[in-house]
């Protein structure tokens, strides 16, 4: 909130994205629909972003973040 670096987060990348003081950002209405998907990829775990961006962190984290098709695997035989 102070716009200074801690043992968590360096500030000035997220206020370049941001680009307006953090309280005046947090403050900012939030639409339901918005909510709603938050709510959604919480529960589900699965990450909340655009194709591209779930794409490149599969191959950056090596492991499927898609949902896959349900039910058992099909063995290797």
């Amino acid at each position: 909130m102070k716009g200074k670096d801690d043992i968590l987060v360096k500030t000035k990348p997220l206020q370049e994205v941001v680009n307006k003081p953090w309280g005046k950002f947090l403050a900012l209405d939030v639409q339901e629909q918005e909510i709603e998907l938050l709510r959604k990829h919480e529960r589900t775990g699965r990450p909340l972003g655009s194709d591209s961006f779930i794409e490149k962190m599969e191959f950056l984290l090596d492991r499927k973040l898609k949902p896959q098709k349900p039910g058992p695997k099909k063995k290797d035989k």
